[in-house]
């Protein structure tokens, strides 16, 4: 009677974990809905964070749905547990896949995968779901007694190495671009993203090596909870309108890249950009279409930049771009892309008014003397010069 007792202690104390897990997937997953879905841009990567906490979510109800027909002896409910097994044997795979795109698009925001790309990144899940759906009659991956009791396959490893490849493409994914000499992001993006899957890892070595323990998606749910908390902290650094880097993070980065100057074997750019007339477009159109100026500028500066650059809204109408390049043809190369950009949104009159920028820049090479006013001094100089010439100067500064 005792050890019957205790045998539903812990079977509660399980089932109770896993559902404070779900608890908190769900909570992250509408927090980050509801602001994905109210920004003007739709980053990829919180498209892949959200499947990953729905398929966390349904992962560790379908464990615990597993748990709690063991020994419940009927047809219907053998049917049952063979449908929970296959949902979470195949989401366990699509989980890891959804870790590599999430990677892939924090580390490349503009970057689409091609089609065939797409079929190989899918693959390993593909083959995955045949061995897991082949199971009940073949038993390869598990296999369900008669008394409805959930036992491994000769073949589990399969679907456990498959994860192990997707860890491994996102880890050398991001190393690569750690250790690439044009990076722009701090050392601390690249950690998170190689330290995320560790607990998933440990708990799948744990789980194989001891049967009956089940935490791999216990462990899941607090990476995941580190990976929000990284994102919210991101946020921190953003510009709520347009999405861009905000003035704080500018100035750290900046900071960074002059402290990074004496041993590089790039030059510097920075370009300070102003939007031509914006009081003219505040104060005809109204506040409203000043903002939407914004986040147009904002957009053009996102699609034409480099990868590697690091564009910023620096403060009212004004924007930013720190980036490495080796000519000063580059740096007159990303200036033309996103005047061109705005001159095609022009032409479709979009706008009852023209968007055009004034731009400004200024390049350092490891053996010039580099500060970040004189930077910032020199770029915003030009930039001025330029609006002089347009004769398109706010009225303040006139």
């Amino acid at each position: 009677m005792k050890g019957s007792t205790n045998m539903r202690l812990i079977m509660y104390e399980y089932l109770e974990v896993n559902l404070i897990g779900v608890i908190l997937l769900l909570t992250m997953f509408f927090y980050v809905k509801k602001r994905h879905y109210t920004e003007q841009e739709k980053d990829q990567d919180k498209r892949h964070f959200l499947w990953m906490l729905i398929f966390n979510a349904f992962i560790l109800l379908a464990d615990n749905g597993i748990y709690l027909l063991r020994n419940r002896v009927s047809q219907p409910l053998i049917i049952l547990n063979h449908v929970l097994c296959i949902s979470y044997f195949t989401m366990n795979l699509l989980f890891c896949y959804e870790w590599l795109r999430y990677c892939i698009a924090k580390l490349y925001p503009r970057y689409r995968q091609s089609r065939i790309e797409k079929f190989f990144t899918l693959l390993p899940c593909v083959a995955n779901a045949f061995f897991v759906a082949s199971s009940p009659l073949t038993g390869w991956v598990y296999s369900i007694s008669k008394t409805n009791v959930y036992h491994r396959g000769p073949m589990i490893m399969v679907s456990f190495s498959a994860a192990i490849i997707y860890w491994i493409i996102s880890a050398c994914i991001t190393i690569r671009e750690w250790r690439h000499p044009a990076r722009s992001r701090e050392i601390d993006e690249y950690i998170t993203l190689l330290v995320f899957p560790i607990p998933l890892i440990v708990g799948n070595v744990l789980q194989m090596r001891f049967y009956g323990l089940s935490i791999i998606w216990v462990c899941s749910a607090v990476s995941m909870l580190i990976l929000f908390i990284d994102m919210q902290n991101e946020q921190l650094s953003r510009d709520d309108l347009t999405g861009l880097y905000n003035r704080r993070q500018t100035n750290v980065q900046l900071i960074w890249e002059v402290s990074h100057m004496p041993c590089a074997d790039y030059m510097l750019l920075v370009i300070m950009m102003d939007i031509d007339n914006f009081k003219i477009i505040n104060d005809r159109f109204g506040h409203l279409s000043g903002d939407r100026a914004l986040r147009t500028v904002a957009k053009a500066l996102k699609e034409n930049c480099r990868k590697s650059d690091f564009a910023s809204r620096f403060g009212g109408d004004e924007f930013l771009i720190i980036g490495h390049i080796k000519t000063e043809q580059d740096a007159k190369s990303i200036i033309r892309r996103i005047e061109t950009s705005l001159e095609n949104i022009n032409k479709k009159s979009l706008f009852k008014y023209s968007l055009s920028l004034s731009a400004g820049y200024a390049i350092r090479s490891k053996n010039d003397k580099v500060t970040v006013d004189s930077l910032l001094n020199e770029a915003d100089g030009k930039m001025y010069e330029e609006k002089r010439s347009k004769n398109c100067l706010r009225i303040d500064e006139a």
